[in-house]
């Protein structure tokens, strides 16, 4: 069973402080929220995930790289996807999300092309109204945050421009919920919270559809026949926008 870490001991051990730093650190830290329900490290290798949804020879695999240990989603041309789907918390089972819940999913990606396509989805499973209710695409070096609804309308609710082969950190907030009234989402970008494109900081809609995961890597008919690389680090899912800061 993999021990889960709070986010200062991880940040400590990235930037390679030694166990007494740590211990220090952790010593003189102000207090915390609640442990994350989920650290995704990449020192915990693939099975943090759910599953793995990438053919050969594509490959999802935790490497070394200047942050630590990352996540690289390698997707060559002739391939549609290389995704990973859903969480495993510390019992080693898969973690089932719930209805009329708050869930704030945190991680920072790098791609290599400025036409990554879909790099995040809150798929829905399996029967389902809204096949991903919300959804984070790089298009044309724009990095862009969707909600799609039951009548598969794709509202884009907020955009920035970006370039390749630079660290992002996104932190998703989704308040889960199959009625169009009670449901929203939230956006931190860099540490600063977002304006949605209807001029709040929250955007309401239906979030949930009987049974969602979150997906992160590569994906898209449009990038099928190029390759792609989206390098993921910091994954975090909490019930406060504080469990998955950074």
């Amino acid at each position: 069973m993999r021990t889960q870490r709070p986010p200062l001991l991880r940040t400590a051990r990235k930037a390679g402080l030694p166990a007494i730093g740590l211990s220090l650190a952790l010593l003189f830290a102000s207090p915390a929220s609640a442990a994350p329900l989920w650290d995704g490290d990449a020192s915990g290798g693939t099975g943090v995930f759910g599953g793995i949804e990438c053919d050969a020879p594509g490959s999802v695999t935790a490497v070394d790289h200047p942050r630590g240990k990352v996540f690289k989603f390698n997707k060559p041309s002739g391939l549609r996807r290389c995704e990973a789907r859903g969480i495993r918390t510390g019992d080693g089972y898969e973690y089932v999300f719930k209805n009329d819940s708050t869930y704030w999913l945190g991680w920072s990606t790098c791609t290599n092309t400025d036409d990554a396509e879909s790099i995040f989805q809150w798929k829905s499973y399996p029967n389902s109204t809204q096949n991903y209710p919300v959804e984070i695409k790089v298009e044309g070096g724009v990095l862009k945050l969707f909600h799609v609804d039951p009548a598969a309308t794709w509202h884009l609710i907020w955009s920035r421009a970006i370039t390749a082969d630079t660290w992002k950190h996104l932190a998703l907030g989704i308040h889960t919920s199959d009625e169009a009234s009670t449901g929203w989402i939230e956006l931190y970008y860099n540490g600063e919270q977002q304006t949605m494109s209807n001029g709040s900081t929250r955007y309401p809609g239906r979030t949930w559809d009987g049974l969602n995961k979150p997906k992160w890597g590569t994906y898209g008919a449009d990038i099928e026949n190029t390759a792609g690389i989206d390098w993921v680090d910091d994954l975090a899912v909490g019930t406060s926008y504080a469990d998955v800061a950074r």
